[in-house]
């Protein structure tokens, strides 16, 4: 009796057990399919990533010179000590920095991140096979084809454009990506080449974020650290859905925290067009200042959404067209546009000299406008005080007014009341009329607009300046902390 249950529960127990190993055997399969799938893509990406690095010449600071015996503070020789010391050298070194970047053509044409390859003496490009091109020993290895500072974006080609078979990787449509999506980071982070981290599309649109003046993000939690700016963020099917620029951390910490952002794959595929062609990016100028409607402006205006038109720049398309201030501009080409973002975005997808329909609301009447788009030049709008009403807040609570001036950022006058006034009487550095703003929160600034964006950086309530100063011929440079209270 005993033999006979010990061996139904024998039975069982296999019975049991292969079924396990059935369940198992199918969900292992599903699983190494899914692996099957990341490789595939991993392999089918990796030679079309490359490391690029940027050599710049540096001062090489404090250094040991030897100069023999010298004299001790009171002019007399101290015998028998070394006559080494330190002292500051004005060499300058090569110094190397590592980013990454993704061949988009046969030819050899690469998109990396324009401060990749900011303030080069030399690039050189690294391709995963080993191969290098070095622009230091061929001045024709590297051409840098044409670069985008508002949206950091930079096209360099390699090989001269003599090579046609380079392994090159396809734009996805980031206008389709779908939140919680598969994504993939290739790059070089902390110069470890070729690294694949996997996440997902954490969320897409993301703007203002501070880091360029058109800027279309697409989220990321895939791992992103430095070094992996300008290489790839790819789909499941090995496209690019964009180019990693930046990641925000925690604390004092360099390392991600899951919160990566890439440059959205349509706008780095309309920037590189245009760098390839023209070797620059022509976007169009309608000619005006404009505006954020909060609730109250909607309500007064008579309309439920738009955007609303503070000045029009005289000589400029839009007041040749007829646009006035105070018109609301609801559609551009027939898209609806309900913030100055989606106005700036959707009037780039024209060039210079097209005609642009703008729909819009005056005096509670619709109005059809045909703006024939001038060209837009870097900080025609910069130099002008921002429209943005956050933007108009923060700089009357510093109570300043600026100019520029030979590209630098000048106090003009510092109005009583003002924060920057406060902190003035109540603390030994004070900031003066004349003085130069260098940086605004740790960030360089060379205009207004860019004040006011490195503003939206503050912490704790408080604006960190770099200041520069002339004194009888002599510049002194200081930083000074402006409570915001």
């Amino acid at each position: 009796m005993m033999k006979r249950k010990s061996l139904v529960l024998f039975v069982f127990a296999m019975c049991v057990l292969g079924a396990f190993e059935a369940i198992g055997s199918d969900a292992l399969k599903v699983a190494m399919q899914v692996e099957d799938a990341f490789a595939e893509v991993v392999e089918k990406a990796r030679p079309a990533v490359v490391v690029i690095v940027n050599k710049q010449y540096r001062s090489s600071g404090i250094t040991l010179r030897d100069f023999g015996d010298f004299p001790d503070f009171f002019g007399f020789p101290r015998s028998g000590r070394s006559g080494r010391r330190f002292r500051r050298s004005e060499e300058k070194q090569l110094v190397p920095s590592s980013g990454s970047g993704v061949l988009i053509a046969a030819d050899g044409m690469i998109v990396t991140n324009y401060h990749v390859i900011k303030d080069f003496e030399f690039l050189t490009v690294k391709l995963e096979d080993g191969t290098i091109y070095d622009m230091q020993k061929d001045k024709d290895a590297v051409k840098v084809v044409g670069v985008d500072e508002e949206s950091d974006l930079a096209v360099l080609q390699v090989g001269g454009g003599k090579k046609k078979n380079f392994k090159y990787l396809d734009f996805a449509d980031s206008d389709k990506l779908r939140i919680g999506q598969w994504a993939i980071a290739i790059g070089a982070p902390f110069e470890l080449e070729h690294s694949v981290t996997i996440g997902n599309v954490s969320q897409k649109g993301r703007h203002d974020m501070g880091m360029a003046t058109f800027d279309n993000y697409v989220q990321t939690d895939a791992p992103i650290n430095p070094g992996n700016s300008g290489g790839p963020l790819l789909n499941i099917k090995g496209e690019i859905i964009g180019i990693n620029q930046f990641i925000v951390t925690g604390g004092q910490s360099r390392g991600n925290i899951g919160l990566g952002f890439a440059i959205a794959s349509n706008l780095v595929k309309q920037v590189v067009a245009d760098l390839v062609d023209h070797g620059e990016v022509n976007r169009p100028f309608l000619g005006i200042s404009m505006q954020q409607m909060s609730d109250e402006l909607k309500e007064q205006f008579g309309v439920e959404y738009g955007v609303i038109v503070s000045e029009v720049l005289e000589g400029e398309a839009a007041l040749k067209a007829g646009v006035k201030a105070g018109d609301v501009i609801q559609k551009v080409g027939g898209k609806p546009v309900d913030s100055v973002r989606e106005l700036l975005l959707a009037v780039t997808a024209y060039k210079p000299g097209d005609k642009i329909r703008l729909d819009i609301i005056r005096a509670e009447k619709p109005v059809t406008v045909d703006v024939v788009a001038g060209k837009r030049n870097i900080g025609a709008y910069s130099n002008r005080m921002p429209s943005s009403p956050e933007d108009n807040l923060q700089l009357d609570r510093l109570g300043l007014e600026l100019e520029v001036v030979e590209d630098k950022v000048v106090v003009g006058e510092i109005k009583d009341g003002g924060a920057v006034a406060k902190s003035n009487s109540n603390n030994e550095n004070k900031i003066r009329e004349g003085d130069v703003l260098l940086e605004v929160n740790r960030v360089p600034v060379k205009n207004i607009g860019e004040v006011a964006d490195a503003l939206k950086k503050s912490h704790n309530n408080t604006v960190v300046f770099l200041i520069e100063r002339k004194t009888r011929g002599q510049a002194r440079r200081f930083f000074i902390a402006i409570p915001l209270k």
